[in-house]
């Protein structure tokens, strides 16, 4: 019984100091759904404490805008220039590898010169900035993935993170957004040492029997 938790408490570390947990990073309606904007066709402005628009907003699409939509049944848009940010609770911390995907819209109709950005942000500071996906096709969406590693000692550690959707030429459609977190794989000597622990305990069990 001892052994048993002994193994059980070394898998444990293991799995903390190899990143294996990995986490959602929280931020206010990721699908745009708040407000309700009303009928097809109509704009509105997201909540408090959620998405800052300038140049943009969210909106019910009118009918065959797009051919279909990712999550629920608004979008947040921003034209040429524009731009939608949120600041989270979350702060950006070292050692830690962020994940953000996005999904990406052309509006049915658009040109199809496409310009959408996505950024993640500590404080006023752009981390990394994507806008190599692939392009969507008229009334469809593209997802759109953001990788950043913070490094070991991070400057900017401690600011609040920040997500920023624009678009630089014509309209670009933004709906799905999510952002995860997880601890960087250590050194291999971290794995080496947990590795000799856990052959220590199970060597003693054998011997106990």
């Amino acid at each position: 019984m001892r052994a048993s938790f002994g193994i059980a408490l070394v898998v444990a570390l293991f799995v903390a100091v190899t990143g294996a947990w990995a986490g959602v990073v929280p931020l206010v309606d990721g699908s745009f759904e708040s407000p309700s904007c009303g009928a097809p066709g109509t704009s509105c402005t997201p909540v408090a404490g959620s998405w800052v628009v300038s140049g943009a907003d969210q909106w019910n699409p009118s009918a065959g805008a797009y051919n279909s939509i990712p999550y629920g049944t608004q979008v947040g848009w921003a034209n040429a220039g524009g731009s939608l940010i949120q600041t989270l609770t979350t702060d950006l911390a070292s050692a830690t590898t962020y994940t953000l995907t996005v999904s990406v819209g052309l509006r049915n109709l658009e040109s199809q010169s496409f310009g959408g950005v996505i950024e993640l942000l500590a404080g006023s500071t752009v981390l990394e900035s994507y806008n190599s996906g692939t392009v969507p096709t008229a009334g469809n969406w593209s997802v759109w993935t953001l990788t950043y590693d913070s490094g070991s000692s991070n400057p900017l550690a401690g600011q609040a993170l920040g997500i920023e959707l624009m678009s630089t030429t014509n309209q670009t459609a933004f709906d799905g957004v999510f952002l995860n977190d997880a601890s960087d794989v250590p050194e291999p000597a971290m794995f080496a040492l947990v590795g000799a622990g856990l052959l220590g305990l199970v060597t003693r069990r054998r011997f106990a029997k």
